[in-house]
């Protein structure tokens, strides 16, 4: 990088220097794969960083020529990756002899960290953070790209707890080789998949989505067993074990045991795929969803500095994770089904898949069985060591009460005036839309009749009181779990059940997109009191907000309508965006971007006993809903087909992981 602002090779850069004239290096972060991860200011947008080049600083001019084109397509194609474990990628920069990948900057904690702290982890932790993990790289293979480095230090947590995938720094495509200097491995040796040891006839490495599952499995076991399989004096000595040792008998995996042998096969071709992965995860995670906490670190002191995204840093010190105790299982009615979804590149596998077959079948059957069967495998034959106590849900889960019994009429505030999410027909008492009738998936689950089930309009501005004051026993509305309001201590959280993007609502004619908008000096945007964007998100996208802000989108909209006001925009999410543009011929929606939260059921934090029966009623009702059938579609597939997926125009994401379902924030 040099003075005038454009990019060196990497191996120069120094605090103050400015890549492609926007972001200016502040400081190092930390050495991963390919080289340095740097915290930058994007000037542009005023907001920190993190920033790393893909092509390694030593490589040769003549080398490095040949690589820029391919880092530049494989740096495009992990940005287009959008999934909520997945780190958000915001740019990619072709500049000088170097690509650059800009992403979010996270000050959060790490796996590494986490196991640093407590060396080993219960079983239905383990399986919830792996089931985050492992849809976060179906995400990733899903867009041709092989990720290489999955990894405790590559895997951060979230303030809500959800694990979140990064570093891809040595990313490639499916089938590309696993070496970028002279016959030079790329990767970390304890992790390294045995079919990249050793040449194919090609003379290739070749890296597949089968080699990040065998990483996955590596940390799969290092949590759950508390070490690694595979150790040494040297990295050969770990290798050589890689490649000819057979995987170490686990004490303490239980359930999980059939899964990690089978994703710790030498042949890559005899291992589980992702739906297959998926499918036992989850049924180990909704064996025991109304017990765990969040499946992340719980909040400690400060965050660690020096955690960013693609930084692979070391471990750092913090607070315990709060782990379940044991207790009951799943509701009865509610079995775990498989997830859905295959690893592209299974198919090019058939022939392996055909030899495994029945042989990874069995094994998923009998540890299904065993999860019905009871509950002894939450701590499998040791104490749970970290520190934590057992989740309010479970104190209440004794006997055979249910919320139900405690109250005949279950009152849901749900909102008015937001088309395929929750429209009120009229001034009569009914509703329309997706979260109407998740309220209503979710109050049968519970045991009630739909008559005895009963919506009361609410609003943005006061859903937050009438959860308090009592007059609703949930809210189903919109109802982001964003930092500030999980730490409120009057309002708790279910979920979540949608994770939406942040989004802009303008007229066609007016902005074609964000900075069209904050070009404009006199442009004025509109939001909902106290949702999400009422703050500093005006301040961080350089935007106006409206004075005096109402109560409601639906008056947002009205003054959008009409032209003799100054309305510019809507801030709102994508998915509620979305519906007001398909019913308004020539409005469109500009995404502004990913959504750190998600939707969930709020209700009323109180430690009494019919709160806790609420909560984990309606954490197993949700769990249920979201529950993938052996055959068909789920609950919440066909809801979200119903009311969604007209207005979006794609398919069903993956159910989210219910992070607030644990009893602890």
């Amino acid at each position: 990088m040099h003075s005038d602002g454009t990019a060196g090779d990497g191996s120069g850069d120094v605090p103050g220097m400015v890549i492609a004239h926007r972001y200016r290096l502040e400081k190092p972060l930390g050495r991963s794969g390919m080289g340095v991860v740097w915290e930058a200011l994007d000037t542009s947008l005023d907001r920190k960083v993190a920033v790393k080049g893909l092509l390694y600083p030593g490589m040769a001019p003549v080398t490095r020529a040949q690589w820029v084109s391919r880092a530049r397509r494989e740096a495009q194609a992990i940005a287009r990756i959008e999934h909520r474990n997945v780190v958000a990628v915001h740019d990619v920069i072709e500049d000088g002899e170097q690509v650059w990948i800009v992403m979010e900057l996270l000050n959060s904690r790490s796996l590494a960290d986490l196991l640093s702290e407590q060396q080993q982890l219960t079983v239905p932790h383990t399986a919830r953070i792996g089931l985050q993990v492992l849809r976060g790289l179906k995400a990733v293979h899903e867009a041709g790209v092989v990720h290489r480095d999955v990894k405790p230090h590559n895997i951060l947590f979230r303030p809500d707890g959800r694990a979140l995938l990064m570093d891809f720094g040595i990313a490639t495509f499916e089938g590309a080789v696993q070496v970028t200097r002279t016959h030079e491995l790329i990767g970390t040796a304890q992790y390294l998949a045995p079919e990249l040891l050793g040449p194919a006839p090609d003379g290739s490495r070749a890296a597949t989505a089968a080699s990040d599952l065998w990483t996955l499995g590596i940390t799969l076991y290092e949590m759950v067993e508390g070490r690694r399989p595979f150790e040494g004096l040297t990295d050969l000595e770990v290798l050589v074990a890689v490649r000819e040792s057979p995987v170490p008998p686990m004490k303490y995996a239980g359930p999980l045991s059939p899964l990690i042998e089978a994703l710790l096969r030498k042949d890559p071709a005899r291992r589980p795929d992702a739906a297959e992965a998926e499918q036992l995860l989850q049924a180990v995670t909704l064996d025991s969803l109304a017990l765990d906490t969040a499946v992340g670190p719980g909040p400690g002191p400060g965050p660690v500095p020096g955690h960013a995204a693609g930084a692979g840093a070391g471990a750092g010190a913090g607070t315990a994770a709060r782990t379940a105790g044991a207790g009951a299982g799943a509701t009865a009615g509610d079995p775990p089904g498989p997830g859905s979804g295959r690893t592209p590149g299974a198919g090019r596998r058939e022939e392996g898949a055909r030899r495994r077959g029945d042989r990874w079948k069995v094994p998923v059957a009998v540890v299904c069985t065993a999860l019905l069967a009871g509950g002894a495998w939450l701590v499998w034959g040791r104490p749970d060591t970290s520190g934590g106590k057992g989740g309010e849900a479970s104190d209440a889960a004794g006997g055979g009460e249910r919320y139900r019994d405690t109250d005949d009429t279950l009152q849901i505030g749900v909102k008015t005036d937001q088309p395929g999410l929750s429209v009120r027909l009229g001034t009569t008492d009914k509703y329309r839309g997706f979260e109407p009738d998740l309220a209503k998936a979710i109050g049968t689950r519970m045991g009630y009749p739909e008559k005895n089930i009963e919506f009361v309009p609410v609003t943005t501005g006061d859903r937050d009181d009438q959860l308090i004051t009592g007059q609703v026993d949930l809210v189903i509305a919109t109802y982001s779990i964003d930092e500030k309001r999980n730490k409120d201590e009057e309002v708790d959280f279910v979920g979540p059940y949608y994770t939406p993007m942040m989004a802009l609502l303008v007229k066609n004619q007016r902005y074609k997109d964000l900075d069209d908008l904050q070009d404009s000096p006199t442009s004025e945007v509109c939001t909902a009191r106290n949702s999400t964007y009422d703050g500093d998100w005006f301040k961080k996208y350089r935007l106006t907000p409206k004075k005096n802000l109402p109560g409601t989108y639906e008056k947002c909209i009205s003054a959008l309508e009409d032209r003799r006001t100054r309305m510019d925009a809507v801030a709102t999410d994508d998915v509620i965006a979305e519906g007001y543009a398909h019913s308004h011929p020539g409005w469109k929606t500009l995404r502004v971007s990913r959504d750190p939260e998600g939707y969930g059921v709020a209700l009323k934090r109180s430690d009494d006993k019919s709160t806790r029966l609420l909560k984990r009623d309606v954490c197993r009702a949700l769990s249920g809903v979201m529950a993938k059938p052996s055959t068909g579609k789920s609950q919440y597939e066909t809801l979200y087909d119903r009311h969604l997926k007209p207005i979006l125009g794609r398919s069903a994401p993956d159910a989210p992981d219910l992070t607030q379902c644990g009893g602890q924030r």
